[in-house]
């Protein structure tokens, strides 16, 4: 049986290397461009290369991340040579976000092994065997899915699975995050959050403050208790994350699950969960040691049995929060006592709290036992009180340990070899590691005229495999005579086989040598034509603002704006109106909204429906072969066409249309505008899509654990919630209780008004406006300016500055 793969982060060598000593499979890496984590210590060419050979040397696999948005000039300038060389060394396979660069690597390098990353927000087999045909061999989930759905995920596809079982958890779905790009032109998208989920923010709900705190910021999660369901949900590798953090963590996440991995295989799913029953020190001891290591609030188990809710998330510190340790029983103008509920350490770093606030902090100089007391004195002004929590934060014996055990010291392969000496013919010595074998000759030995060499003075010198990477685990001797071999020679001849046998194992993952560099640029020219209005909505409201207007040629819906059999009535309104109706399907699609998709495929089919917006490959599957018409497919800009690739991909796939993406700058989006039919001209952003919902963390309650419903949830009529920054900038939250996820919006909408000329010279088919909260009288002052500039020739600009343009002006790194 296949046992699954334990996937270790290495965000430097030193933490491959910790990886492959504590037992992983297999190590993901980041190289100097084109990586989710630009901030990490990441690999440059020569280091790669040396990662690559030796993750091989020690049997395992590594995988390149290359899973961030490309800009075109990148895509057909820089990633062939990129990817070309390290291909050629060896890679295993490359991790992709981008479908333009997932098009480009298929075509270029055919059997390079390609992972769809979780940055394309993949949730169901219908969007992930989509991306079989273009060389996808693995996904690596959501990591919003429960078990049932990657089982479903697995079964429907074939694909290998991936999935996050320990570290740090995103509040956005992964891919569908702006927030970091719009605030401060850091964008997640390439590898550069500035995580403002982990910053305080204010929440009020209908203009009622409910407080601050870190509303935005999940729990660590850890599933060691999970992992037999894992298992049988039919997982293939189990994914750490942590590219940012040091070794020691990974070295110790690493060989924990490692090490219940091996323990389910060996034991059998019975007799482990007896196993774990009456292990239940020892289990809690390495949950322990990893909560020291590095946690966010404690942990939880992500989503795999939750789908969002308080208990997921640490609204009052959003950092390491540490162990806690202890509670001050004695407190004096300068010394404090702390009694002990855990072992501590000399050069234990311990902090002091008042609930969540770090009041003191300092070194242990001693070590004690749990129960003890310590004391320690304080600087005077602190206003420390008996019951206030301590919290060990550095754990100094467990890190000297996972540093001797697993950055120290070398692992070391077993070689098993032969030596021949005979007079009259070079001796030979033979090594073999894994299925490689190799033969090396040195020079003809002597007869000796006194004391003649021994066989186990041969053994004793050809075993002297020092700093290398080898132990002689077996050696036959043949030595046939009387022989003289000065040492020297015997160690020449164990040099020579030790390089060769090295450069066997290596040598057997490299691949030839790939010709060309080729990126041909082909896309169809649109056919130009006047331009149009589009407009949004998502109230009816907005609609009947819309349809006020002669010059809106289209108009889309939210699929949610009224219950599916009550769409229709919207949509012949359009037609009746001269113009065309688009159906938004959900940013989000799980299998409970596409299953009522399904149910309702009459409706979506109906005659008024010109065409679908869509926002991922889930959408893209339902409309193309699901449903029985030939409607117009749109790709919002959340499907990402950052360059021409993207655009090639999704015109092979029968996308009629694609809406040009929010992070490219003026000059970027004239290199490739012919792709584009949409430039949307103003939106309230999407700045994040997420499974959780603030009116649940407001509540206090858990979707799941509370039985809480999507059709009766009490929430759904709550009043307008807006979570506000340290800035003052608030940002409006809406909610889609159909399909169970939040919109949270710009604080500032973006607004191209006075940049109609540059957008014309762009020669997009249709100008797009995105309503979201505007009222109908908003909506029509806005319809009106537009209209107005770019349509009429008559130049509008802004008033005021209570908007933005985005990154239309300043772009992204």
């Amino acid at each position: 049986m296949n046992r699954v793969e334990i996937l270790a982060p290495a965000g430097s060598m030193d933490s491959l290397k910790a990886a492959v000593n504590a037992g992983c499979d297999a190590v993901y890496v980041g190289g100097t461009r084109f990586g989710a984590r630009a901030y990490a210590d990441n690999f440059t060419t020569d280091t790669m290369k040396e990662a690559i050979d030796l993750v091989h040397l020690y049997g395992k696999n590594i995988y390149l991340t290359v899973n961030t948005l490309l800009k075109n000039r990148e895509l057909e300038k820089e990633l062939f040579d990129y990817i070309k060389t390290y291909y050629e060394h060896g890679i295993d396979a490359v991790i992709v976000q981008d479908l333009g660069v997932l098009h480009f690597l298929h075509e270029h390098f055919p059997d390079l092994p390609l992972h769809a990353s979780t940055q394309m927000s993949l949730t169901m087999g219908e969007g992930a065997k989509i991306l079989k045909a273009t060389g996808v061999t693995r996904v690596v989930n959501a990591r919003e899915l429960n078990l049932q759905e990657i089982r479903s995920l697995k079964d429907s596809t074939g694909l290998e699975v991936e999935s996050f079982v320990h570290g740090a958890l995103c509040y956005c779905y992964s891919g569908k995050c702006l927030l970091s790009s719009m605030i401060g032109g850091r964008s997640g998208n390439r590898g550069r959050c500035a995580q403002p989920c982990r910053m305080p923010y204010q929440l009020k709900i209908d203009g009622q403050d409910k407080g601050n705190g870190y509303y935005l910021s999940p729990k660590d999660i850890e599933t060691l208790a999970l992992l037999p369901k894992m298992i049988q949900a039919g997982i293939d590798s189990f994914k750490i994350e942590g590219r940012m953090k040091g070794p020691e963590y990974t070295a110790i996440v690493t060989s924990i699950y490692r090490k219940y991995r091996d323990l389910y295989y060996d034991l059998g799913a019975q007799s482990y969960e007896s196993y774990q029953k009456s292990h239940t020190a020892e289990l809690a001891g390495d949950i322990r040691n990893l909560s020291d290591i590095y946690n966010r609030g404690g942990f939880s188990k992500g989503y795999y049995e939750m789908h969002g809710g308080i208990s997921m998330l640490t609204t009052n510190r959003p950092n390491h929060s540490g162990l806690p340790v202890g509670k001050l029983t004695k407190v004096t103008d300068s010394q404090m006592v702390i009694e002990l509920q855990e072992d501590i350490n000399a050069q234990d770093i311990l902090e002091v709290r008042n609930k969540n606030e770090a009041l003191y902090e300092f070194t242990v100089k001693t070590g004690e036992n749990k129960g003890g007391k310590i004391t320690s004195n304080y600087k005077r002004g602190i206003k420390l009180q008996n019951g206030y929590p301590v919290y060990r934060t550095r754990n100094n014996l467990l890190l000297g340990r996972v540093r001797e055990e697993y950055l120290e010291k070398q692992t070391k392969l077993p070689v098993r070899g032969v030596f021949t000496a005979q007079e009259g013919s070079p001796m030979s010595l033979t090594l073999c590691c894994y299925d490689k074998e190799i033969q090396v000759f040195g020079e003809i030995p002597q007869k000796a005229l006194s004391q003649p060499i021994t066989e186990d003075k041969l053994v004793k010198q050809l075993d002297k495999l020092g700093d290398t990477s080898f132990y002689l685990e077996d050696l036959k001797v043949e030595l046939r005579g009387n022989l003289f071999i000065p040492v020297g020679r015997l160690n020449e001849l164990r040099r020579l086989g030790v390089e060769e046998l090295l450069r066997a194992i290596k040598e057997s993952y490299r691949r030839n040598e790939v010709k060309g560099h080729g990126y041909t640029a082909f896309y169809g020219k649109r056919a130009e034509k006047p331009l149009y209005v589009s407009v949004l909505v998502q109230t009816e409201e907005q609609l009947r603002a819309a349809l006020g207007f002669e010059e809106v040629t289209e108009i889309i819906l939210e699929s949610d704006i009224k219950p599916l059999p009550d769409l229709l009535k919207l949509t012949r309104e359009i037609v009746q109106k001269g113009k065309k109706a688009i159906i938004a399907l959900p940013f989000v699609i799980r299998s409970k909204t596409y299953e009522l998709l399904l149910q309702n495929k009459s409706i979506l089919e109906d005659n008024t429906i010109n065409g679908f917006l869509i926002r991922n490959l889930e959408e893209y599957e339902l409309v193309k072969y699901k449903l029985e018409t030939e409607k117009r497919i749109i790709g919002d800009y959340c499907l990402y066409a950052m360059n021409r690739s993207a655009g090639e991909y999704y015109a092979s796939l029968g996308v009629d249309a694609i809406t040009a993406p929010y992070e490219l700058n003026y000059q970027e989006l004239k290199e490739i505008s012919d792709i584009y039919h949409y430039i949307t001209v103003y939106s309230k952003l999407p700045v994040m899509i997420s499974a959780q919902c603030l009116y649940l963390t407001e509540a206090g309650k858990d979707k799941l654990k509370d039985n809480i419903s999507s059709e009766a949830c009490s929430l759904r009529d709550a009043g307008k919630a807006v979570l506000t920054d340290r800035l003052g900038n608030g940002f409006p939250i809406a909610r889609h209780c159909r399909d169970c996820y939040n919109v949270i919006y710009n604080s500032k909408p973006l607004s191209l008004l006075s940049c109609e000329e540059e957008v014309k010279n762009l020669k997009p088919a249709a100008v797009r406006l995105d309503f979201t909260e505007e009222s109908e009288k908003e909506a029509e002052d806005l319809l009106e300016q537009y209209v107005d500039a770019y349509l009429k020739g008559i130049h509008r600009t802004e008033k005021g500055s209570d908007y933005t343009r985005g990154h239309f002006k300043r772009g992204i790194d």
